[in-house]
């Protein structure tokens, strides 16, 4: 059997996509990169038309996450080769139409425009999400300012790093019905069945972010925050907003786990598996035990 090859990552923008040919529109200059007789890339590319690398992805795509990137180099720029990694599409003669387009050489780009964080930015972002927090009524508030100190005493750029289960992955490996330890384990697979599960469940989603869509055990949403809230500059609503929303989405998993505890205490017993409890076990932990988890939350 070959051995599987990764595929780029892909995830589509947050709100409206740029058109296709939004380069053009913007009074760019087309280009199409290739890799005969030597491989193209961002940086060779940049170089070539005395551009930043930054800013000429930017031009293109408004944005430079890598993995929104790839989106658009597969649906605009129609790249149909992975990079030797397996992780992103690159250029190539195949590419129909492989256009991208260059920055005029006399645009003001504003690189504050970019979504590219300082030390000093980012404590200054942190600091608000703090401040958005407060205020924040009853035990659901509570929860959330105990999120925010996490995400505050880890830091940046590590608090991207943090994450929470996903819910959707969670009802399904705990849920009702049972689906077996046997789909348990291809669940976990990933990790050979060792906590902390990590990677991709098998199961998808219609909606949500990228980690959810895919059916990833790990959601990082300080990472989505940091990506979507990309400048200060949004107000404390929106901050609110997303902080409520996160603590949704951590609390319906949390609630599934505490229905598993309560069914367990209903007649008596329970048909649940060891391969259950343990998770649960292990999710209570890193409430109780990790003052650096998202879940420290809800301890």
């Amino acid at each position: 059997m070959a051995p599987h090859k990764p595929k780029p990552i892909e995830r589509p923008p947050v709100g409206m996509p740029v058109p296709k040919g939004w380069g053009g529109f913007k009074g760019g200059r087309p280009y199409q990169p290739g890799d005969k007789p030597k491989q193209e890339d961002w940086k060779s590319v940049a170089e070539m038309f005395g551009v930043g690398v930054k800013e000429l992805i930017y031009f293109n795509f408004e944005t430079d996450n890598t993995d929104v990137v790839n989106w658009y180099l597969k649906r605009h720029v129609g790249c149909d080769k992975p990079s030797p990694s397996g992780n992103n599409w690159m250029f190539s003669s195949t590419a129909v139409p492989g256009i991208i387009y260059i920055p005029p050489l006399d645009l003001d780009f504003d690189e504050e425009n970019l979504c590219s964080w300082t030390d000093k930015t980012a404590e200054a972002f942190l600091m608000k999400l703090h401040s958005a927090a407060q205020g924040m009524p009853g035990h659901r508030g509570a929860r959330i300012k105990r999120l925010v100190n996490v995400i505050k005493d880890v830091g940046y750029p590590a608090c991207k790093e943090l994450w929470y289960y996903n819910t959707m992955v969670i009802r399904a490996y705990v849920g009702v019905p049972d689906i077996g330890d046997a789909k348990r384990r291809d669940m976990i697979k990933a990790t050979l069945g060792a906590f902390e599960f990590d990677g991709e469940s098998g199961l998808y989603a219609q909606h949500g972010t990228y980690e959810q869509h895919r059916g990833m055990w790990r959601i990082h949403a300080v990472r989505d925050l940091f990506e979507d809230f990309c400048s200060t500059s949004k107000d404390y609503a929106a901050l609110r907003s997303r902080l409520e929303s996160i603590d949704d989405d951590m609390y319906a998993g949390w609630h599934e786990l505490e229905l598993v505890e309560a069914r367990a205490g209903m007649g008596g017993g329970t048909t649940q598996g060891d391969m259950i409890y343990d998770f649960i076990g292990h999710v209570r932990f890193l409430s109780k035990n990790n003052r650096q988890h998202l879940y420290w939350a809800f301890g």
